[in-house]
């Protein structure tokens, strides 16, 4: 059993969310909220089965002196076990610490101890020392109380995608070992795939976008991006992530020689193949692309997905680059063919590109309760300043300059912000982790991170609009700046100051 256990650090809120999976594969997450207590940090397991052992006379001696100094030393009224039965009992110690106070924030009250010791599961006490399989693993998920568009939340709003795995264009390479140079090159193996995916879910990315196209030049050899998914998800029998896959588009499977799709019951045997790379009998949400002409009856789509639903082979239906007309309407077939409704929406959308912001497709997304998914947060490296006008080749070795000189100078103004936005972010956390550090400790709380980088500024940027960025990732190394980007957000401030530079930048405006 996977236990969660969602904590908001600096909201001040006086609840905690313990979040426990549902039955459903890879799925989603249920979450009761308890009243959260204060406690002192010395913690209590039961010792119900333990055996009493006999003591030895010199024991029993040390036992008498000792009882005999503290009833020397105790002089107030201990409460009756009646009392202490009574769930209404305060302890008249306690109860002084509160005398004249009223609307505290939940980390300025006083400790005090419980009239019955608390008992806490022992994985709490453990994790760091051993796991414990009946337990399951733990994370924070810091955005526990977003008001979700609809019934599938997103652990922290953060996912990440899989389109380079198993893509030797874009760096993978079948094997166990990599030479220097490759290391140096960008090169990647799916053991680095496994370690990226196991940080990524244990510290509560559990999203994962996926594609039967995504590294199809591998499938062959078992090494797509679904397969690769499946063997990561198989090796870590823990995990629980929320997998989105997403139907290739019919005239590229035809191009690319994967077979002819027309009707739905090609839909269908699409979904199948899917769930048959990934190792689950049920998708937790299956994507079609927008740009597409189906060949079929009309809603032949719209009317498969419905079907899908009904057999239990999807849980959600998402689409991927659809307008806010096109939007609507399929949201309306949905509606009409099955009585479901669209669960998500993926574009483009990042620091560079903010059309679907300004065009008002998020606002829309909010407003029909659909989940807007930004892909390529960092632009291709331009979005989080990893290329600019005083850095054009990224500070790699390789003379490859992916973006002329013209239009790194064209951003230049937005980069620089960026990097003002950084420093201004980095004292702030800072600050704030050193006040937090206590109240932190006593919740077993991780620390922030105050090494703020422009791709995490870039990543939470996307939050801040409503949006959940889904950042690539190829190694260890991103995974950790991802994990990063955690536990702290961008003030409206510091939003507006990367928008206006945005909008300079757009213009062309260089400052």
């Amino acid at each position: 059993m996977k236990l969660v256990f969602n904590l908001a650090l600096l909201s001040g809120l006086g609840a905690q969310a313990f979040t426990v999976p549902s039955s459903s594969n890879h799925g989603a997450v249920q979450t009761m909220n308890v009243q959260q207590t204060l406690f002192t940090t010395k913690l209590y397991m039961s010792d119900e089965d333990e055996e009493e052992e006999p003591l030895s006379d010199e024991l029993s001696k040390l036992i008498g002196k000792r009882a005999s100094m503290l009833k020397k030393k105790t002089t107030e009224k201990k409460p009756t076990a009646s009392e202490l039965a009574d769930e209404d009992y305060v302890d008249p110690k306690t109860a002084s610490l509160y005398e004249g106070k009223s609307g505290m924030d939940i980390f300025e009250m006083p400790d005090f101890q419980t009239a019955r010791p608390l008992k806490t599961p022992k994985k709490v006490e453990e994790k760091k020392d051993e796991k414990n399989d009946d337990d399951g693993d733990y994370y924070i998920d810091f955005q526990a109380e977003y008001d979700d568009e609809n019934d599938l939340h997103i652990p922290n709003r953060i996912g990440f995608t899989t389109k380079d795995w198993g893509d030797t264009s874009a760096g993978f390479k079948a094997g166990k070992k990599l030479k220097k140079k490759e290391i140096k090159a960008g090169k990647f193996l799916s053991g680095d795939l496994q370690v990226a995916f196991d940080k990524l879910m244990e510290n509560g990315i559990t999203f994962v976008d996926t594609s039967e196209n995504y590294g199809l030049v591998s499938r062959p050899k078992s090494l797509s991006a679904e397969q690769i998914l499946c063997q990561c998800i198989d090796t870590n029998i823990d995990s629980a992530p929320i997998i989105g896959t997403t139907m290739s588009n019919p005239w590229r499977s035809l191009k690319q020689g994967t077979g002819i799709r027309v009707g739905g019951s090609a839909i269908l045997k699409a979904i199948e193949a899917s769930g048959e790379r990934l190792g689950s009998s049920t998708i937790d949400l299956y994507q079609v692309p927008s740009n597409m002409f189906y060949l079929g009856s009309p809603g032949t789509v719209a009317k498969t997905l419905c079907a899908a639903m009904d057999e239990g082979l999807i849980n959600n239906i998402g689409v991927k680059n659809m307008s806010k007309s096109k939007m609507k309407s399929f949201n309306n077939k949905l509606n009409k063919y099955g009585g479901y409704a669209l669960t998500s929406n993926q574009f483009d959308f990042n620091l560079v590109n903010r059309k679907a912001y300004k065009s008002g497709l998020i606002a829309a997304c909010k407003s029909l309760g659909i989940i807007p998914v930004a892909s390529n947060p960092f632009g291709d490296g331009l979005a989080s300043a990893e290329y600019s006008a005083t850095n054009p080749t990224g500070g790699k070795t390789s003379s490859n300059q992916p973006f002329d000189f013209k239009t790194l100078e064209k951003y230049s103004t937005l980069h620089d912000m960026m990097n003002t936005v950084q420093m201004k972010v980095q004292k702030r956390l800072e600050k704030e982790n050193n006040t937090l550090k206590d109240r932190r400790d006593r919740f077993n709380g991780p620390p922030i991170n105050t090494n703020v980088t422009t791709r995490q500024l870039a990543i939470n940027y996307i939050i801040a609009k409503g949006c959940v960025p889904m950042p690539d990732v190829k190694n260890p190394a991103e995974a950790d700046e991802i994990i990063g980007c955690l536990g702290w957000s961008l003030t409206d401030e510091e939003v507006k100051m990367l928008d206006n530079a945005a909008d300079m930048s757009d213009k062309g405006v260089v400052v």
